[in-house]
Protein backbone atom coordinates (compact mmCIF):
# COMPACT_ATOMS: atom_id res chain seq x y z
CA UNK A 1 0.00 0.00 0.00
CA UNK A 2 2.90 2.37 0.58
CA UNK A 3 3.43 2.54 -3.17
CA UNK A 4 -0.17 3.63 -3.73
CA UNK A 5 0.82 7.24 -3.29
CA UNK A 6 -2.12 9.60 -3.65
CA UNK A 7 -0.77 12.48 -5.70
CA UNK A 8 -3.19 15.33 -5.23
CA UNK A 9 -2.39 17.28 -8.34
CA UNK A 10 -4.10 20.55 -7.70
CA UNK A 11 -3.21 21.61 -11.20
CA UNK A 12 -5.91 19.23 -12.42
CA UNK A 13 -8.48 21.23 -10.54
CA UNK A 14 -7.05 24.61 -11.43
CA UNK A 15 -7.28 24.14 -15.17
CA UNK A 16 -9.78 26.99 -15.42
CA UNK A 17 -7.52 29.55 -13.76
CA UNK A 18 -6.70 32.47 -16.00
CA UNK A 19 -3.33 34.14 -15.77
CA UNK A 20 -3.69 37.25 -13.64
CA UNK A 21 -0.57 39.28 -14.29
CA UNK A 22 -1.92 42.35 -12.52
CA UNK A 23 -1.05 40.86 -9.11
CA UNK A 24 2.35 42.34 -8.25
CA UNK A 25 5.05 40.19 -6.66
CA UNK A 26 7.32 42.13 -4.33
CA UNK A 27 10.13 39.61 -4.28
CA UNK A 28 12.43 40.95 -6.98
CA UNK A 29 12.79 40.06 -10.63
CA UNK A 30 12.28 36.46 -11.62
CA UNK A 31 12.66 34.65 -14.88
CA UNK A 32 9.36 33.11 -15.94
CA UNK A 33 9.61 29.35 -16.22
CA UNK A 34 7.69 28.08 -19.25
CA UNK A 35 9.13 24.56 -19.17
CA UNK A 36 6.93 21.51 -19.10
CA UNK A 37 6.76 18.96 -16.29
CA UNK A 38 6.07 15.37 -17.31
CA UNK A 39 4.98 12.73 -14.80
CA UNK A 40 5.69 9.41 -16.50
CA UNK A 41 5.03 5.69 -15.97
CA UNK A 42 2.17 6.32 -13.56
CA UNK A 43 -1.27 4.75 -13.28
CA UNK A 44 -3.51 7.72 -14.07
CA UNK A 45 -7.16 7.91 -13.14
CA UNK A 46 -8.62 10.24 -15.78
CA UNK A 47 -12.11 9.46 -14.45
CA UNK A 48 -13.28 6.86 -11.90
CA UNK A 49 -13.66 4.36 -14.76
CA UNK A 50 -11.06 5.56 -17.28
CA UNK A 51 -7.66 4.33 -16.05
CA UNK A 52 -4.37 4.63 -17.98
CA UNK A 53 -1.49 2.37 -16.94
CA UNK A 54 2.10 3.51 -17.56
CA UNK A 55 0.70 6.86 -18.61
CA UNK A 56 2.11 10.37 -18.77
CA UNK A 57 0.69 13.58 -17.34
CA UNK A 58 2.10 16.73 -18.96
CA UNK A 59 1.83 20.09 -17.17
CA UNK A 60 2.77 23.64 -18.16
CA UNK A 61 2.09 26.88 -16.28
CA UNK A 62 0.12 25.02 -13.63
CA UNK A 63 -2.29 23.45 -16.11
CA UNK A 64 -2.68 19.97 -17.50
CA UNK A 65 -1.67 20.03 -21.17
CA UNK A 66 -2.09 16.33 -21.95
CA UNK A 67 -2.56 12.96 -20.30
CA UNK A 68 -2.66 9.42 -21.58
CA UNK A 69 -0.65 6.53 -22.93
CA UNK A 70 0.95 8.25 -25.94
CA UNK A 71 1.90 11.75 -24.84
CA UNK A 72 4.74 13.50 -26.63
CA UNK A 73 7.11 14.95 -24.04
CA UNK A 74 8.81 18.20 -25.20
CA UNK A 75 12.59 18.36 -25.07
CA UNK A 76 12.55 21.14 -22.46
CA UNK A 77 10.38 19.13 -20.06
CA UNK A 78 11.36 18.15 -16.54
CA UNK A 79 10.59 14.44 -16.31
CA UNK A 80 9.58 12.75 -13.05
CA UNK A 81 9.33 8.96 -13.09
CA UNK A 82 6.33 7.75 -11.05
CA UNK A 83 6.66 4.05 -11.68
CA UNK A 84 4.50 2.11 -9.23
CA UNK A 85 2.60 5.24 -8.17
CA UNK A 86 -0.90 6.52 -8.88
CA UNK A 87 -2.21 9.91 -9.99
CA UNK A 88 -5.73 11.02 -9.10
CA UNK A 89 -7.51 14.35 -9.65
CA UNK A 90 -8.58 16.01 -6.44
CA UNK A 91 -12.12 16.18 -5.11
CA UNK A 92 -14.19 19.37 -5.46
CA UNK A 93 -16.58 20.36 -2.67
CA UNK A 94 -19.37 22.37 -4.28
CA UNK A 95 -20.94 23.58 -1.03
CA UNK A 96 -18.86 25.17 1.74
CA UNK A 97 -18.35 28.47 3.55
CA UNK A 98 -14.55 28.11 3.50
CA UNK A 99 -12.81 31.40 4.29
CA UNK A 100 -15.95 33.54 4.14
CA UNK A 101 -16.49 35.82 7.10
CA UNK A 102 -19.58 34.92 9.09
CA UNK A 103 -22.11 37.71 9.71
CA UNK A 104 -22.61 39.14 13.17
CA UNK A 105 -25.84 38.17 14.86
CA UNK A 106 -28.27 41.08 15.17
CA UNK A 107 -28.68 42.44 18.68
CA UNK A 108 -32.19 42.57 20.10
CA UNK A 109 -33.39 46.10 20.87
CA UNK A 110 -36.72 46.27 22.63
CA UNK A 111 -39.54 43.78 22.74
CA UNK A 112 -41.47 44.87 19.66
CA UNK A 113 -40.86 42.97 16.40
CA UNK A 114 -39.11 44.62 13.46
CA UNK A 115 -41.37 44.81 10.42
CA UNK A 116 -39.54 47.21 8.11
CA UNK A 117 -36.22 46.58 6.36
CA UNK A 118 -33.13 48.15 7.88
CA UNK A 119 -31.51 49.08 4.55
CA UNK A 120 -32.21 51.84 2.02
CA UNK A 121 -31.88 51.19 -1.69
CA UNK A 122 -32.17 47.42 -1.29
CA UNK A 123 -35.00 44.90 -1.28
CA UNK A 124 -37.86 45.45 1.16
CA UNK A 125 -36.89 42.33 3.11
CA UNK A 126 -33.50 42.07 4.83
CA UNK A 127 -33.31 38.31 4.29
CA UNK A 128 -33.10 38.79 0.50
CA UNK A 129 -29.47 39.74 -0.22
CA UNK A 130 -28.51 38.68 -3.78
CA UNK A 131 -26.15 41.66 -3.92
CA UNK A 132 -23.76 39.98 -1.47
CA UNK A 133 -20.54 38.73 -3.05
CA UNK A 134 -18.51 36.14 -1.17
CA UNK A 135 -15.30 37.38 -2.77
CA UNK A 136 -15.64 40.62 -0.76
CA UNK A 137 -15.71 38.65 2.51
CA UNK A 138 -13.18 35.98 1.61
CA UNK A 139 -9.86 35.37 3.37
CA UNK A 140 -7.80 32.32 2.54
CA UNK A 141 -7.44 30.03 5.56
CA UNK A 142 -4.19 28.01 5.48
CA UNK A 143 -5.19 25.69 8.32
CA UNK A 144 -8.60 24.79 6.92
CA UNK A 145 -7.15 24.45 3.43
CA UNK A 146 -4.68 21.89 4.77
CA UNK A 147 -7.52 19.92 6.37
CA UNK A 148 -9.40 19.87 3.06
CA UNK A 149 -6.30 18.77 1.13
CA UNK A 150 -5.63 15.93 3.57
CA UNK A 151 -9.19 14.74 2.89
CA UNK A 152 -8.48 14.78 -0.86
CA UNK A 153 -9.98 18.14 -1.87
CA UNK A 154 -8.20 20.55 -4.18
CA UNK A 155 -11.02 23.00 -4.91
CA UNK A 156 -13.96 24.32 -2.88
CA UNK A 157 -16.99 26.38 -3.82
CA UNK A 158 -17.68 28.77 -0.97
CA UNK A 159 -20.28 31.38 -0.06
CA UNK A 160 -21.94 33.14 2.87
CA UNK A 161 -24.36 30.67 4.47
CA UNK A 162 -26.74 33.34 5.68
CA UNK A 163 -30.15 34.43 4.51
CA UNK A 164 -32.80 33.31 2.04
CA UNK A 165 -31.13 34.89 -1.01
CA UNK A 166 -27.44 34.80 -0.14
CA UNK A 167 -25.67 36.30 -3.14
CA UNK A 168 -22.84 34.87 -5.21
CA UNK A 169 -20.07 32.44 -4.31
CA UNK A 170 -16.40 32.03 -5.17
CA UNK A 171 -14.57 28.96 -6.48
CA UNK A 172 -11.17 28.58 -4.80
CA UNK A 173 -8.16 26.36 -5.42
CA UNK A 174 -6.49 25.22 -2.20
CA UNK A 175 -2.96 26.25 -3.17
CA UNK A 176 -0.93 27.47 -0.21
CA UNK A 177 2.14 28.14 -2.34
CA UNK A 178 0.40 30.24 -4.95
CA UNK A 179 -0.55 33.90 -4.83
CA UNK A 180 -4.05 35.13 -4.08
CA UNK A 181 -4.74 35.87 -7.73
CA UNK A 182 -4.09 32.33 -8.91
CA UNK A 183 -6.24 30.72 -6.20
CA UNK A 184 -9.48 32.31 -7.38
CA UNK A 185 -10.91 30.22 -10.20
CA UNK A 186 -14.25 32.02 -10.43
CA UNK A 187 -15.36 34.96 -8.29
CA UNK A 188 -19.01 34.45 -9.25
CA UNK A 189 -19.36 30.68 -9.10
CA UNK A 190 -23.13 30.67 -8.63
CA UNK A 191 -25.95 32.20 -6.63
CA UNK A 192 -27.23 30.69 -3.40
CA UNK A 193 -30.61 30.35 -1.70
CA UNK A 194 -32.25 28.69 1.29
CA UNK A 195 -35.40 28.74 3.42
CA UNK A 196 -33.46 30.18 6.40
CA UNK A 197 -33.52 33.80 7.51
CA UNK A 198 -30.39 35.88 8.03
CA UNK A 199 -28.96 36.01 11.54
CA UNK A 200 -27.83 39.57 10.83
CA UNK A 201 -31.37 40.98 10.74
CA UNK A 202 -34.19 41.15 13.28
CA UNK A 203 -36.85 41.64 10.61
CA UNK A 204 -39.59 39.26 11.67
CA UNK A 205 -41.04 38.27 8.31
CA UNK A 206 -41.04 35.48 7.26
CA UNK A 207 -41.95 33.65 10.45
CA UNK A 208 -42.50 30.20 8.93
CA UNK A 209 -41.43 27.89 6.14
CA UNK A 210 -44.59 28.81 4.25
CA UNK A 211 -43.63 32.47 4.59
CA UNK A 212 -40.11 31.80 3.28
CA UNK A 213 -41.56 30.03 0.24
CA UNK A 214 -43.95 32.94 -0.39
CA UNK A 215 -41.09 35.43 -0.05
CA UNK A 216 -38.99 33.58 -2.62
CA UNK A 217 -41.88 33.57 -5.08
CA UNK A 218 -42.49 37.26 -4.47
CA UNK A 219 -38.78 37.95 -5.02
CA UNK A 220 -38.84 36.33 -8.45
CA UNK A 221 -42.04 38.15 -9.43
CA UNK A 222 -40.55 41.46 -8.26
CA UNK A 223 -37.33 40.80 -10.18
CA UNK A 224 -39.27 40.20 -13.40
CA UNK A 225 -41.38 43.32 -12.79
CA UNK A 226 -38.23 45.35 -12.11
CA UNK A 227 -36.44 44.03 -15.20
CA UNK A 228 -39.33 45.29 -17.35
CA UNK A 229 -38.63 48.86 -16.24
CA UNK A 230 -41.68 49.29 -14.04
CA UNK A 231 -39.88 50.73 -11.02
CA UNK A 232 -39.23 54.42 -10.57
CA UNK A 233 -36.65 53.78 -7.88
CA UNK A 234 -33.40 51.83 -7.84
CA UNK A 235 -33.25 48.47 -6.07
CA UNK A 236 -29.72 47.11 -5.82
CA UNK A 237 -30.91 43.70 -4.67
CA UNK A 238 -33.19 43.12 -7.66
CA UNK A 239 -30.55 44.45 -10.02
CA UNK A 240 -28.03 41.97 -8.60
CA UNK A 241 -30.55 39.12 -8.81
CA UNK A 242 -31.30 39.87 -12.46
CA UNK A 243 -27.59 40.26 -13.28
CA UNK A 244 -26.89 36.80 -11.79
CA UNK A 245 -29.85 34.97 -13.31
CA UNK A 246 -27.67 33.00 -15.73
CA UNK A 247 -25.37 31.70 -12.98
CA UNK A 248 -25.74 28.23 -11.48
CA UNK A 249 -28.27 28.36 -8.64
CA UNK A 250 -27.69 26.38 -5.43
CA UNK A 251 -30.50 25.84 -2.94
CA UNK A 252 -29.89 24.56 0.59
CA UNK A 253 -33.10 22.66 1.23
CA UNK A 254 -31.86 20.37 3.99
CA UNK A 255 -34.53 17.67 4.04
CA UNK A 256 -36.46 15.37 1.74
CA UNK A 257 -39.64 17.46 1.93
CA UNK A 258 -37.84 20.77 1.45
CA UNK A 259 -36.00 19.30 -1.54
CA UNK A 260 -39.32 18.94 -3.34
CA UNK A 261 -40.54 22.35 -2.17
CA UNK A 262 -37.40 24.03 -3.52
CA UNK A 263 -37.65 22.15 -6.81
CA UNK A 264 -41.26 23.28 -7.30
CA UNK A 265 -40.29 26.92 -6.75
CA UNK A 266 -37.49 26.52 -9.28
CA UNK A 267 -39.83 24.91 -11.80
CA UNK A 268 -42.31 27.78 -11.41
CA UNK A 269 -39.66 30.35 -12.35
CA UNK A 270 -37.58 28.28 -14.79
CA UNK A 271 -34.64 27.97 -12.37
CA UNK A 272 -32.82 24.63 -12.27
CA UNK A 273 -31.60 24.55 -8.69
CA UNK A 274 -28.78 22.30 -7.61
CA UNK A 275 -30.36 21.19 -4.35
CA UNK A 276 -28.37 20.60 -1.15
CA UNK A 277 -30.25 17.75 0.51
CA UNK A 278 -30.51 16.50 4.04
CA UNK A 279 -29.31 12.91 3.76
CA UNK A 280 -32.84 11.51 4.16
CA UNK A 281 -33.69 11.33 0.47
CA UNK A 282 -34.05 7.54 0.72
CA UNK A 283 -37.43 8.08 2.39
CA UNK A 284 -38.85 9.79 -0.74
CA UNK A 285 -36.90 8.20 -3.56
CA UNK A 286 -39.72 8.26 -6.10
CA UNK A 287 -40.33 11.98 -5.64
CA UNK A 288 -36.61 12.78 -5.57
CA UNK A 289 -36.07 10.87 -8.80
CA UNK A 290 -39.11 12.47 -10.45
CA UNK A 291 -37.77 15.96 -9.68
CA UNK A 292 -34.91 15.34 -12.14
CA UNK A 293 -32.89 17.83 -10.12
CA UNK A 294 -29.18 17.60 -9.37
CA UNK A 295 -28.28 17.19 -5.71
CA UNK A 296 -25.43 17.80 -3.30
CA UNK A 297 -25.68 15.23 -0.53
CA UNK A 298 -24.14 15.53 2.98
CA UNK A 299 -22.83 12.38 4.64
CA UNK A 300 -23.10 13.34 8.32
CA UNK A 301 -24.55 9.96 9.22
CA UNK A 302 -26.03 9.63 12.75
CA UNK A 303 -23.81 8.04 15.35
CA UNK A 304 -24.77 4.80 17.05
CA UNK A 305 -27.02 5.25 20.07
CA UNK A 306 -25.99 4.13 23.54
CA UNK A 307 -28.52 1.46 24.46
CA UNK A 308 -26.66 0.04 27.45
CA UNK A 309 -28.83 2.07 29.82
CA UNK A 310 -32.31 0.49 30.00
CA UNK A 311 -33.85 3.80 31.08
CA UNK A 312 -32.40 5.65 28.09
CA UNK A 313 -33.79 3.01 25.76
CA UNK A 314 -37.31 4.16 26.60
CA UNK A 315 -36.64 7.53 24.93
CA UNK A 316 -35.22 6.01 21.73
CA UNK A 317 -37.82 5.86 18.99
CA UNK A 318 -38.07 3.39 16.15
CA UNK A 319 -37.72 6.32 13.73
CA UNK A 320 -34.36 7.23 15.28
CA UNK A 321 -33.11 3.67 14.98
CA UNK A 322 -34.36 3.46 11.40
CA UNK A 323 -32.48 6.64 10.48
CA UNK A 324 -29.27 5.35 12.07
CA UNK A 325 -29.60 2.09 10.16
CA UNK A 326 -30.56 3.43 6.73
CA UNK A 327 -28.95 6.88 6.38
CA UNK A 328 -25.51 5.50 5.37
CA UNK A 329 -27.23 3.77 2.42
CA UNK A 330 -28.65 7.04 1.09
CA UNK A 331 -25.94 7.64 -1.56
CA UNK A 332 -26.23 4.07 -2.83
CA UNK A 333 -30.00 4.25 -3.19
CA UNK A 334 -29.71 7.58 -5.01
CA UNK A 335 -27.14 6.11 -7.38
CA UNK A 336 -29.23 2.99 -7.97
CA UNK A 337 -32.17 5.20 -8.92
CA UNK A 338 -30.20 7.32 -11.37
CA UNK A 339 -30.24 10.52 -9.31
CA UNK A 340 -27.43 12.90 -10.29
CA UNK A 341 -25.57 13.94 -7.13
CA UNK A 342 -22.22 14.78 -5.59
CA UNK A 343 -21.02 14.48 -2.00
CA UNK A 344 -20.02 17.31 0.32
CA UNK A 345 -18.25 17.90 3.63
CA UNK A 346 -21.12 20.21 4.60
CA UNK A 347 -22.47 19.38 8.09
CA UNK A 348 -19.37 17.35 8.99
CA UNK A 349 -17.40 18.59 11.99
CA UNK A 350 -14.13 18.36 10.06
CA UNK A 351 -13.20 17.40 6.48
CA UNK A 352 -11.33 14.40 7.92
CA UNK A 353 -14.70 12.74 8.61
CA UNK A 354 -15.36 12.65 4.86
CA UNK A 355 -13.18 9.60 4.20
CA UNK A 356 -14.52 7.74 7.23
CA UNK A 357 -18.14 8.31 6.31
Amino acid sequence: MKNRLLWMLLCCSVSMVSAQDYFPKNNGLKEQNTNYTAFTNATIYITPTQVVKNGTLLIQNGKVVASGKSVTVPTNAITIDLEGKYIYPSFVDAYTDFGVKKPKRAQGNGRSPQYEASRDGFYWNDHIMPENEAIDKFTYDDKKADAFRKAGFGVVNTHSMDGIARGTGVLVALNDDEGAGTRIINDQSGQFFSFNKSVASRQSYPTSLMGAMALLRQMYHDASWYANGNSKTKDRSLEALNASKNLVSFFEAGSKDNNIRADKIGDAFDVNYIIVGGGDEYEMLDAIKASKARYIIPINFPSAYDVTNPYAQKYLSVADMREWNQAPMNPKWLADNGVNFSLTTFKLKTPSEFKTN
